[in-house]
């Protein structure tokens, strides 16, 4: 993968969760890397989410191969939240050089 292709900086976070001194369970996130990524729009709807009409833009993000990337995490650029849909080796005749995840971004 040639490296002025990637030329956004993110972050790979991941999901934890804890449990507060009331007994609640509560979710956070933590970054787990920062790499540099190529993210393409690739699509895109409007839902009605809870009677709101929202946008839901579905992105392809290209990176170097990187183990622990799956579906739970997410990717964050900037002010912007990717959800993870799915995880792909992108060139599988050369397994293990890079991934391609398609994403979910809800813009409201």
């Amino acid at each position: 993968m040639r490296a002025g292709r990637l030329r956004h900086r993110v972050q790979i976070q991941s999901v934890g969760s804890t449990v507060d001194d009331y007994g609640d369970l509560s979710n956070s996130w933590s970054t787990d890397a920062s790499v540099w990524a190529s993210i393409t729009p690739v699509g895109g709807t409007e839902q009605d989410i809870a009677g709101e009409l929202t946008g839901v833009a579905t992105h392809s993000i290209k990176m170097r191969y990187r183990t622990g990337v799956t579906a739970q995490s997410r990717i964050v650029f900037d002010s912007r939240t990717f959800e993870i849909e799915s995880v792909k080796d992108w060139n599988e005749y050369k397994a293990g050089k890079s991934l391609e995840l398609f994403c979910k971004e809800v813009t409201t």
